[in-house]
């Protein structure tokens, strides 16, 4: 059962596509909704995007998503005296991860977003 309450303008479906693929979603209550989902090596991935133009911006960020610059984000946080970070090999693969995650959630939604878009005519 997917919850939907507190989501402004983004339709049931699509809240339910999100959390049916293990993403949470949180209205910032600023126009802007925070995805996120745990990856495969325990990162707290999240990402924000507008909620008007969502499954725009969710395809957006899955497009940018910069597998080098996320590694290099963790990378220079261990250097830093972060704690708790991977293994070089382990962020790579995380990194890879992500990002398969996220052009999963982009497509899903688009397909989504798509059917919606011919059931309303």
């Amino acid at each position: 059962m997917c919850k939907t309450s507190g989501k402004s303008t983004i339709s049931d479906n699509l809240i339910c596509v999100c959390e049916n693929l293990g993403w949470t979603i949180s209205d910032l209550e600023d126009g802007r909704a925070e995805l996120g989902k745990c990856s495969p090596a325990g990162e707290d991935f999240s990402f924000v995007t507008a909620i008007e133009d969502f499954v725009e911006g969710v395809k957006e960020y899955a497009a940018h998503f910069d597998i080098d610059e996320h590694i290099e984000m963790w990378i220079e946080a261990r250097k830093s005296g972060g704690s708790g970070v991977p293994s070089t090999r382990e962020l790579v693969k995380d990194a890879e991860d992500i990002d398969a995650m996220l052009r999963e959630l982009a497509s899903v939604l688009w397909v989504r977003w798509q059917v919606e878009g011919i059931l309303k005519q």
